[in-house]
């Protein structure tokens, strides 16, 4: 270990976290004890533990120190959970994770960036406590659900749903909310009556990408429009209400509307792959909701951006 990286990295937590009000000390702890250098590109070292997020490729980047700190606090780790790491990037965060907690799965959705991670978490000595999947982020790990934490280091236009439903009663999901005109680190809490959400720092992050994130390609995405009627017990039970918050957190515009005959009659227009998402939920339904038939028909887009419902 190189005494002059050690000693950046101590000067890091004092000066970044502790001096900014990060007071967990099992957090400080493990930004402590987790080498940055070994994350970054070789020739970054030299500045592993500066003030700010640094290329790692791919149009990626490691966060700053301070945001994986605030990130992980935000969490409330005491040791014994699960987590899920999204947006492995370079693999510290991760790294940083599993300091903290027992069980720690990590998503990243660029192949190459996922090799890269797990050997540097090999080499920082963490390849047996982090398990790196490759993948769309946004729709988290139901095969290892649920989870305590979710951390997400990257922002996405609304706390992407299918990781929400992955968290255990009162766990937390953490997330970067917001566009690249500004953005807010949002605490999601599972309790009974909901999820409770509260806002923390101003924050900046890439682009979460994945069906309930950005479109890879926002120019040239592909925009479809579907038209949905769901029927069974789907009205009294918080149907409409459910789809309306579902399709604005994915930026879908249209509209929802319960019908007479009690059945709920939906458009959704938008990328793709975010329509298709919100019609894979449409045939599952919000708790309490029975779902026997879901129709649907594609129709050509009209340039709808709002979500309304009636």
């Amino acid at each position: 270990m190189r005494p002059d990286l050690e000693t950046a990295r101590l000067r890091m937590v004092a000066g970044q976290l502790r001096a900014r009000g990060i007071d967990d000390e099992r957090v400080l702890d493990a930004m402590a004890a987790v080498p940055r250098e070994l994350f970054v590109p070789a020739v970054l070292e030299r500045r592993a533990y500066d003030d700010a997020a640094l290329p790692i490729g791919a149009g990626q980047t490691i966060s700053q120190p301070y945001m994986v700190a605030r990130i992980c606090s935000e969490l409330e780790l005491r040791g014994p959970e699960r987590v899920l790491d999204v947006g492995t990037g370079s693999g510290y965060q991760a790294a940083v994770l599993a300091e903290l907690a027992e069980e720690v799965h990590s998503i990243e959705r660029i192949p190459e960036l996922a090799e890269r991670a797990r050997d540097a978490l090999e080499a920082a000595g963490y390849g047996d406590r982090v398990d790196v999947h490759v993948g769309d982020g946004t729709r988290g790990l139901p095969a290892h659900a649920p989870f305590d934490g979710i951390a997400v280091a990257a922002a996405a236009p609304g706390p992407p749903p299918s990781l929400y439903e992955q968290l255990a009663p009162m766990g937390r999901l953490v997330v970067p909310v917001g566009d690249s005109w500004g953005q807010l680190l949002e605490v999601i809490v599972r309790t009974p009556a909901g999820p409770a959400v509260a806002r923390s720092v101003p924050c900046r992050f890439v682009p979460l990408v994945g069906a309930e994130g950005f479109a890879a390609d926002i120019p040239g995405a592909v925009l479809t429009r579907a038209r949905v009627r769901v029927s069974g017990r789907v009205q009294g039970v918080g149907f409409r209400l459910s789809t309306r918050e579902r399709a604005r957190s994915l930026g879908l515009g249209g509209w929802v509307g319960n019908l007479p005959d009690g059945s709920v009659e939906a458009v959704f227009e938008g990328p793709r792959d975010r329509v298709q998402s919100m019609l894979d939920w449409c045939r599952r339904g919000p708790p309490g909701a029975r779902v026997d038939d879901v129709a649907i028909e594609w129709e050509q887009p009209e340039g709808e951006r709002e979500f309304d419902e009636w």
